[in-house]
């Protein structure tokens, strides 16, 4: 045997690297077929397995999805409550991890995306505020200026950016 068949990948193992690079898109397509089950069923929730979907509202988002119907999936993880937020047209919109399963206190690495599904945002939540560096893109996918937030944790997360969520409400005691 010369060396260059060792080059060779066998089809078994080509297989395997395609269904592994398109398991993300089949679970996004996944989640997203949910929502549509939801409507058929007049649902506004469903667990499936260890996977919560909820129907969620964007009262407190950016303007392109304020007031939209949104799909949000919820699993619990070591870290807390990983979330995923899909919009009208099955776009990814957001991904992060919050504290609590009422997903109001964000926690954790956090990624927003356009509607065109180029990142709009990165950084990190500590107790339901922003912390450190935030990268941020335009439209295009172009780098804008970092925002640059306090590395300390806010102490206090009620109701601190609510909007994060996608889907709380602002109570009369938030600031």
């Amino acid at each position: 045997m010369n060396n260059l068949s060792l080059l060779k990948p066998s089809t078994p193992a080509c297989m395997l690297v395609v269904v592994l690079t398109a398991l993300p898109a089949l679970g996004q397509r996944d989640d997203v077929n949910k929502l549509a089950v939801m409507r058929a069923r007049g649902e506004t929730s469903l667990t499936v397995g260890k996977v919560h979907y909820d129907m969620v509202v964007a009262y407190h988002a950016n303007a392109y999805v304020a007031d939209m119907t949104l799909l949000r999936t919820a699993r619990k993880t070591p870290d807390g409550w990983f979330a995923r937020v899909y919009g009208p047209d099955g776009g990814l919109l957001m991904t992060g991890t919050f504290k609590d399963q009422g997903l109001q206190i964000a926690q954790g690495d956090f990624t927003f995306f356009q509607p065109n599904g180029k990142k709009e945002s990165q950084g990190q939540f500590c107790n339901g505020g922003k912390v450190g560096i935030w990268q941020r893109w335009d439209n295009n996918g172009q780098p804008l200026s970092d925002r640059v937030y306090p590395d300390s944790c806010p102490v206090d997360s009620i109701g601190q950016n609510c909007w994060t969520t996608l889907s709380c409400t602002l109570s009369n005691t938030t600031r």
